[in-house]
């Protein structure tokens, strides 16, 4: 095993590679993969390690994953308010969780998650009118947080409860960003504001899910959604189900990973369209052909396979998800024929696995073509993993991507974006890939 560092980008007496970082994480660790299936580079004393291998990503992910624990740092600031949920529980306690959480997303329940996607979407572009201009990455995220807000609690909440939550899940995002944002960069003392914003706001979200939880344990009624699932849930294993704090933290976890990456990837979906009418015209030709005038089903995604195959290019060309969870080898471990050091810094890109020329060849082109069939079958399994990979791989997929597909194939369906002529289009990489000025665009009908 070899004891030498592998190459990566040359940094700087005491910062290491911080003033590279610090110009662009995307541009910096694209540039990093360039050195090799493990490349290395330092923040201040530590070292750290990319890998672009999808072997390498499949033995830290799955053949070793008990080798490898989540970075703490991040655990502990997002489990200040998060809790112990799927995102931020490791171990045995992760796995339990998702005994109990799988079945809220087995098939015979996705149709019903279809159908609030379906009317969430009608009702939200009932009153656009043609040649308005929309904010679509505000219009995404509105969209996507009543989705998940009516899978969640159904229509047994009141409208005012649901958005207490909605709020305060948001106030706490931004919050614990800036938290991770700046905490390699100045004294602990100096986010002690910040620390205080998060407890208040906890508190805030506790109180409104913990209430809502409370009356629905005493009605004892199943409802159909998300919440229900999670109270009435039995682990296979011993028989227990889960306590109310463990259920505020899954409904919590299902709203920030449920809400912010769909989101994105639609809102990006809407931007490589409008860039590429091509793709749009045919995407719309498969949507009269299936669907007439009517509006789209769970059942009809089967034969929307083009719809699909564009969601799938628009997860791969700007994922959502764009890096994983730093992980940290437990002990000194052997990766690619080098000695990685207990305590060092993994990274996991799924945005430079999905612009890599071996895997995905002409990369910055939009081509949904990449995901037919025959050529999708081709493609490694850990070079495109807009879902994340290995037992950590997101409980929620199969729902995110029915969700966004029907999102797409009711908006597309009905108008054409094309996007204001002075909107300016850049990447906003922090926990989830957001376009950084918003994305502005022109509405117009579509005829079928």
């Amino acid at each position: 095993m070899a004891d030498r560092h592998p190459p990566g980008p040359k940094g700087v007496p005491v910062l290491g590679n911080l003033p590279g970082l610090g110009k662009g994480m995307v541009e910096f660790m694209m540039e990093t993969a360039t050195h090799g299936d493990v490349a290395s580079f330092t923040i201040g004393p530590t070292r750290n390690y990319l890998l672009s291998h999808p072997d390498h990503i499949h033995d830290v992910l799955v053949l070793r994953r008990d080798k490898f624990a989540k970075d703490p740092h991040d655990l502990r600031t997002l489990g200040r308010w998060m809790g112990k949920g799927l995102l931020t529980s490791d171990g045995e306690h992760h796995r339990r969780q998702r005994r109990l959480v799988q079945p809220a997303f087995r098939h015979r329940r996705m149709a019903g998650y279809g159908e609030i996607a379906v009317e969430s979407s009608l009702r939200q572009i009932g009153d656009w009118r043609p040649g308005e201009v929309h904010d679509m990455h505000h219009e995404m995220m509105k969209l996507t947080l009543n989705v998940v807000s009516r899978a969640m609690f159904g229509s047994g909440v009141p409208a005012e409860e649901a958005l207490k939550v909605q709020r305060a899940v948001a106030g706490l995002q931004d919050v614990a960003i800036n938290i991770s944002k700046f905490g390699m960069l100045v004294s602990p003392w100096l986010l002690l504001p910040m620390h205080q914003l998060l407890k208040r706001g906890t508190r805030v979200l506790d109180e409104a899910v913990m209430r809502i939880i409370a009356e629905r344990r005493a009605s004892g009624e199943d409802k159909g959604d998300l919440l229900s699932m999670f109270l009435l849930a039995q682990d296979e294993v011993d028989g227990t189900g889960m306590t109310d704090q463990q259920v505020r933290d899954e409904a919590v976890t299902i709203f920030v990973a449920g809400q912010e990456t769909t989101a994105n990837g639609l809102t990006w979906a809407w931007y490589l369209l409008s860039q590429n009418p091509e793709v749009a015209e045919k995407l719309g030709a498969e949507l009269d052909e299936v669907l007439g005038d009517r509006p789209p089903t769970a059942e009809d995604l089967p034969r929307l396979r083009y719809t699909g195959m564009v969601f799938k290019e628009a997860l791969r060309f700007c994922p959502p998800a764009w890096t994983l969870n730093k992980r940290t080898p437990v002990e000194d471990v052997e990766l690619g024929g080098y000695r990685i050091r207990r305590g060092a810094g993994i990274f996991i890109m799924p945005y430079v696995m999905h612009h890599l020329e071996q895997y995905f060849p002409d990369p910055f082109r939009f081509d949904p073509e990449r995901f037919a069939p025959e050529r999708e079958a081709q493609i490694p399994r850990y070079a495109f993993m807009p879902f994340g990979g290995g037992e950590r791989m997101c409980v929620g997929a199969g729902f995110a991507e029915m969700e966004a597909k029907l999102i797409l194939a009711t908006l597309a369906q009905r108008f054409r974006f094309t996007l204001e002529p002075d909107q300016k289009v850049a990447l906003k990489p922090l926990v989830t890939l957001a376009p950084k000025y918003g994305l502005r665009m022109r509405v117009t009908p579509r005829s079928h």
